[in-house]
């Protein structure tokens, strides 16, 4: 049976009107900030905790750490937040074993820091999309793949596209595989 509007109603949480609608939440108290430290709303309200996100279902073990990479990669990209505490707080990270997120805390530092030259790469190469347009789903796992080429020594380069193609089948649109897929080729040649 179809969900009704009230059904919606229920399930959604009300948008928020104005900024000023959260102003008086005591959870945003600036007091509450640490000392010296960056922070976002989001780490305030989630106080490091898990957010809830829930889909789509994501694989532990290394596909998990490029998963949780790509979404804390995304997130900065969509609203600034730092990438490296987002990772922290994301719950398929959580599960990760310790290997695993070290490598997903790898490639969030190694694209946070090589952003501008993964970029420039890509451009290169994707003439026909400069970055600003490729969607961000595309533009970080371009980014993931090529600093995973970066980060290990002689990885197996068919491994990197083929995880890079299985990601965007979880996260992207239906064209995004055939589109990392031709864009790492052109990439790699």
């Amino acid at each position: 049976m179809p969900a009704t509007e009230s059904d919606k109603a229920q399930v959604m949480p009300r948008a928020r009107d104005t900024e000023s609608d959260h102003n008086d939440d005591p959870r945003l108290d600036e007091s509450d900030e640490p000392r010296g430290e960056l922070t976002d709303k989001l780490d305030r309200l989630a106080g490091g905790r898990s957010t809830g996100e829930s889909a789509p279902r994501i694989p532990g073990g290394q596909r998990g750490a490029r998963a949780s990479a790509l979404q804390a990669l995304y997130e900065e990209d969509l609203t600034g937040h730092n990438a490296e505490r987002t990772l922290e707080r994301l719950p398929v990270f959580q599960k990760l074993a310790e290997t695993h997120a070290n490598r997903a805390r790898l490639i969030v530092r190694y694209v946070t820091a090589h952003r501008r030259e993964l970029d420039a790469r890509i451009g290169e190469r994707a003439r026909e999309f400069p970055i600003d347009q490729i969607g961000t789903i595309e533009r970080n796992l371009l980014r993931i793949a090529l600093a995973e080429l970066e980060i290990d020594e002689k990885p197996p380069v068919a491994v990197v596209v083929n995880e890079a193609v299985e990601l965007a089948k979880l996260f992207g649109g239906e064209s995004t595989p055939k589109f990392i897929n031709g864009t790492l080729g052109a990439l790699l040649r």
